[in-house]
């Protein structure tokens, strides 16, 4: 299994800014990423908002 590393800011974080809070886990991208490329991968998010 491969492993992907998502380190960045607020867009990785999931910021909305529309709410000004977090966009659904499922529609971070991320999440998006995961979903695209299968179960031979996991991905892992370590965003800061700010």
């Amino acid at each position: 299994m491969k492993t992907i590393l998502c380190y960045g800011d607020s867009l990785t974080w999931g910021y909305d800014a529309a709410s000004l809070g977090r966009h659904a886990p499922e529609d971070r991208w991320p999440s998006v990423l995961k979903a695209t490329l299968g179960d031979g991968v996991e991905v892992i998010a370590e965003g800061l908002n700010g």
